[in-house]
């Protein structure tokens, strides 16, 4: 072989190899960006530039983080079928009641964020309890799932309530990816105790949410970058994110859902409601609130918000309790 073409052929190699370890490492940046540890030093303060940030003086909102602070509540922790640590905090109501909310907080969240649900189930007499879902808070997990393995963590939640009273009421209660891990969660199997769920601007799927955000946060190519990101998310989080489904998840769902979505979503884009309601096997409900940004339904338009889950909560929940 002449010696210039061998020079050409090395070349050539060279620059496959660099191009080659740029797009593995375009695919952990953007794995580490998107599903790296989300925890916080300080829980009371919210991440720059989101929704808690943003609206920091909302009175909605200011009330949840007062009944979190001020109202008695507890860490409780339990093993999930791993042998690993969920960590959660709940809220036993002085009613004695026997009806749980679990209410899933969405990404980059903390417990406190989610004290905006918890307060309102609370004062409905229900006992709340909110858990740390993987990569955030005091959770053990190093990475976020995006709602996939978290399903399986819930359902462990739901089996410990269910095996310290066999005769508890559950609902489940999640916005954004707190909504897409309630709806992952109803396509596994669950006891009759789970009575209904509320899932509020969950998306269909993990690779989807990604791929748009990829294009129009990162201005990122999704076909360059999210084969080797999907990669990355297989070997550190044992799953291709492409089969993190919601849409294949409530397909199997036997729990009534009432499904949530504000017209003005431009996080979790309206366009993601339809095909998960459409897709869900359960009795089923959806409702838009009209002029609502991402997950700031029940924060803008609290009253209106809870009248409608207040009525899903009549149908699946009080009509089938036992005076």
């Amino acid at each position: 072989m002449p010696h210039e073409i061998k020079i050409i052929l090395t070349v050539l190699a060279v620059i496959a190899a660099v191009l080659f370890v740029v797009w593995i490492g375009l695919g952990f940046a953007f794995f580490f960006i998107a599903l790296g540890n989300k925890k916080r030093k300080d829980n009371t303060v919210p991440c720059k530039g989101s929704l808690f940030e943003k609206n920091a003086d909302n009175p909605t909102l200011k009330r949840g983080y007062k009944w979190f602070d001020t109202t008695y509540k507890q860490e409780v922790i339990i093993k999930n079928r791993k042998g690993e640590n969920l960590h959660g905090v709940e809220f036993r109501n002085p009613s004695n009641s026997n009806v749980w909310a679990i209410v899933l907080h969405g990404w980059t969240n903390v417990n406190r964020e989610m004290g905006t649900y918890g307060v309102e189930y609370y004062k409905r007499g229900f006992n709340v309890l909110i858990p740390d879902l993987r990569g955030h808070n005091n959770s053990e997990h190093k990475y976020v799932t995006m709602g996939w393995m978290d399903r399986l963590d819930v359902v462990d939640w739901i089996n410990s309530l269910v095996k310290e009273n066999p005769k508890v009421k559950i609902i489940l209660h999640g916005p954004s990816m707190g909504g897409a891990t309630t709806m992952m969660t109803t396509g596994e199997e669950l006891p009759d105790n789970v009575m209904l769920a509320v899932e509020d601007c969950g998306f269909t799927n993990v690779k989807e949410i990604f791929e748009d955000r990829c294009r129009r946060k990162y201005h990122l190519p999704p076909k360059i970058v999210m084969p080797p990101a999907a990669l990355v998310c297989r070997i550190m989080n044992g799953f291709f994110w492409g089969k993190a489904s919601a849409v294949e998840q409530v397909k199997k769902s036997k729990t009534p859902t009432l499904f949530i979505h504000g017209d003005k979503d431009d996080f979790v884009r309206i366009s993601n409601l339809d095909p998960v309601y459409e897709a869900c096997a359960a009795e089923k409900e959806k409702y838009i609130v009209h002029g609502a940004e991402h997950a700031l339904s029940a924060i803008w338009f609290p009253e209106e918000y809870w009248a409608v889950v207040d009525s899903f909560l009549e149908k699946h929940l009080y009509s089938k309790m036992v005076n």
